[in-house]
C-alpha cells in the first residue's frame, strides 16, 4: 500500500480507475459541467487516497498565475484559527491549490508587509483572516478574495464574508447566565475595534435590555490583548477595587480562562460566586479544571465554505458580493 500512495499519477490513471473519461475526471477537478454524484465522489475518493494534484505548471504559463492562495491569519497559536486554515488548506489541495498562510501576530505593519510581498508573486486568490484593513492594496485589488471570521472595517459590503453568527451567540451566553440566576452580568473583550467583538457586545446588551437590565458601563471590562494573561491581570485589578458581578460574558475563551483564574486568585468560587460564559470552544475550554461553558464556533464549516467560495470565484464564477452567516450553539459545562 505504502508504494502504491507514492506513485503519481495522471488524470488518465485517474480516469481509467474512475472509469469515466478524461474529460470527466476534468470536469470534477474544476467543478464546471455536467457529471453524477457518484461520479464525482469516486473521483474525489480517488484524487484523495493518492494525493494527486493537478499540474498547474502549463495553466500558470497561460494564465500568468500561480497555483496558490494567500491566507492572512491574526494568530496561528489559536487553535480556533489552526482548525480554519487546515479545513481551507484540505479544500484548496483537492483542487490543486495550495496554500500560502502568513501569519501576522495582530499585528497591522506586518500584515501591510504580507499585503506587499503577496502582491508581488501574484497569487490565485486571497482569503484573510484579519478585520484590519479593507484594501488589498497595489497588485491584489483585482483578485478573488474573502473574509472569513473577521469583517473588514470599512467597505463590508463590497467584499464576500464568512462568520459565524457572534451577536446570536451573544444572546444566548446571556440567556444562560440569566436563567441560571445572573443579574449583574459583566462583559470583558477586546478594547480593539474587531467586528466579531463588536457584534458580540451588541448582543450583550441587547440581551440584556431584553431581560429589563441595562449595561453597566462599570461592568464592561476591556483589555488591550486577546489573551488568558491580559484577562487575569485585568480582572485581578477590577477585583481588588472592589467591582463586583454574579456573571460574566467573555468574547474570547482565553479571556474566559483568565477570569477563571483571577477568579480563583480572589477566593471567589466558579460558578458558585460567579458564573461564567466563553466564545469559540478552543480544545482547553473543555480540558481545564473546570470545564468551561462557551459558544461553539463551526470551525470545519467555516473553512470547508472559504476553500469552496474562493475555488468557485477563481475559476470563474460570479464575483457575488454576500455575507454568510454560520450559526453557533451554546455547550453547557461546569462554569455555569
Amino acid at each position: 500500500m505504502g508504494k502504491e500512495l507514492d506513485k503519481s499519477i495522471s488524470m488518465t490513471d485517474i480516469s481509467r480507475m474512475a472509469g469515466v473519461s478524461v474529460a470527466t475526471v476534468s470536469r470534477v477537478i474544476n467543478q464546471n459541467g455536467r457529471y453524477s454524484a457518484e461520479t464525482e465522489r469516486r473521483v474525489r475518493d480517488i484524487i484523495e487516497k493518492y494525493h494527486y494534484t493537478p499540474n498547474m505548471a502549463a495553466k500558470g504559463l497561460k494564465t500568468r498565475r500561480t497555483n496558490f492562495v494567500g491566507i492572512l491569519v491574526p494568530d496561528i497559536t489559536n487553535d480556533f484559527f489552526g482548525w480554519i486554515v487546515r479545513e481551507i488548506q484540505n479544500g484548496l489541495r483537492i483542487h490543486g491549490y495550495m496554500a500560502l498562510v502568513c501569519n501576522t501576530g495582530e499585528d497591522e505593519e506586518i500584515e501591510r508587509q504580507y499585503l506587499s510581498m503577496l502582491g508581488a508573486v501574484n497569487p490565485s486568490g486571497m482569503i484573510l483572516i484579519s478585520g484590519n484593513n479593507s484594501e488589498l492594496g497595489k497588485g491584489l485589488k483585482h483578485l478573488p478574495a474573502i473574509y472569513i471570521d473577521r469583517a473588514p472595517m470599512t467597505g463590508a459590503g463590497d467584499v464576500t464574508v464568512i462568520e459565524s453568527d457572534n451577536y446570536g451567540g451573544a444572546k444566548l451566553a446571556v440567556q444562560e447566565l440569566y436563567e441560571k440566576g445572573c443579574r449583574r452580568i459583566a462583559c470583558i473583550r477586546s478594547a480593539r475595534v474587531i467586528s466579531t467583538h463588536s457584534s458580540r457586545y451588541s448582543g450583550y446588551r441587547d440581551q440584556l435590555e431584553l431581560y429589563g437590565l441595562s449595561a453597566q458601563n462599570e461592568l464592561d471590562f476591556r483589555v488591550d490583548e486577546i489573551s488568558f494573561v491580559a484577562a487575569r491581570q485585568a480582572m485581578d485589578q477590577f477585583l481588588d477595587i472592589g467591582k463586583r458581578f454574579d456573571g460574566i460574558f467573555c468574547t474570547s475563551d482565553w479571556l474566559a480562562l483568565g477570569v477563571v483564574a483571577a477568579m480563583k486568585d480572589h477566593g471567589l468560587k466558579v460558578p458558585e460566586d460567579v458564573k461564567v460564559v466563553g466564545f469559540d470552544d478552543i480544545s482547553v475550554a473543555s480540558l481545564s479544571t473546570t470545564p468551561l461553558t462557551t459558544i461553539r464556533q463551526k470551525t470545519d464549516v467555516l473553512g470547508r465554505m472559504a476553500a469552496e467560495e474562493i475555488v468557485k470565484m477563481m475559476q470563474g464564477s460570479p464575483d457575488r458580493k454576500h455575507r454568510i452567516l454560520v450559526d453557533v450553539s451554546l455547550i453547557r459545562r461546569g462554569t455555569t
